[in-house]
């Protein structure tokens, strides 16, 4: 019921052909079929059953990744980082397979550093900052300006087509979190609260969740 598209192509059996793994070792000819029209779903072969991982490019090694999710109408499908190396169109290719999944009903959490891509096809972001949810908010929320978190509205003015804007300063490291907000050394928004208060209150806002003192759009708790 559950399935994980893990971030590494090593995570496929260096020493078993990509059918075998594909079909999870069974051999009746309803499994072999089935695995045929995934592989002609995800563009690839048939004659890639008989090969191993190594001798496929970086694309094909993805996309069978995704095929052996595919094979048990799982779910639950959990993808971390998908994408990596991958050009443009082959990166948007994977993620239309993931909204072909949830379109056929079922749960897909997508784990991504990559927010541009990641909002072609997903309903609610969660994101995250130095190891904590900071807001939750649906997809929309983004272009339409109404995001409640100042680290989630960095991120989209950080993108090229929204100005190529960066902020000052570096996510702590693990055994550096600073007491109060984790983002305060960066925001802008930053009281004296921020620094030096008690967790972070999680609150409702408009239709989503934000940690933060001073959200946008919002009063502080």
């Amino acid at each position: 019921e559950i399935v994980l598209v893990p971030q590494s192509v090593s995570y496929l059996d260096p020493l078993m052909k990509i059918g075998d793994q594909i079909q999870n070792g069974k051999k009746d000819v309803s499994v072999k079929e089935k695995c045929l029209a995934v592989l002609k779903r995800y563009g690839l072969a048939p004659d890639i059953r008989g090969k191993y991982p190594f001798q496929l490019s970086g694309g094909m090694t993805r996309r069978v990744l995704i095929s052996t999710a595919v094979m048990e109408k799982p779910k639950l499908v959990i993808a971390d980082e998908p994408t990596p190396g991958l050009h443009l169109e082959a990166a948007t290719r994977v993620m239309g397979h993931f909204r072909e999944m949830a379109d056929d009903g079922a749960g897909v959490l997508l784990i991504t550093h990559d927010l541009e891509l990641a909002l072609t096809i997903a309903h609610r972001v969660l994101v995250l900052y130095a190891g904590e949810t900071i807001e939750e908010a649906d997809a929309a929320d983004f272009a339409a300006g109404t995001l409640r978190h100042p680290y989630t509205r960095a991120l989209w003015n950080a993108l090229p087509q929204n100005g190529f804007v960066p902020i000052p300063g570096t996510q702590p490291y693990p055994g550096e979190i600073p007491a109060g907000c984790q983002f305060a050394p960066r925001c802008a928004r930053c009281q004296e609260v921020c620094r030096s208060g008690g967790p972070v209150p999680d609150t409702a806002l408009r239709g989503g969740r934000v940690r933060c003192y001073f959200p946008e759009g919002g009063e502080r708790p």
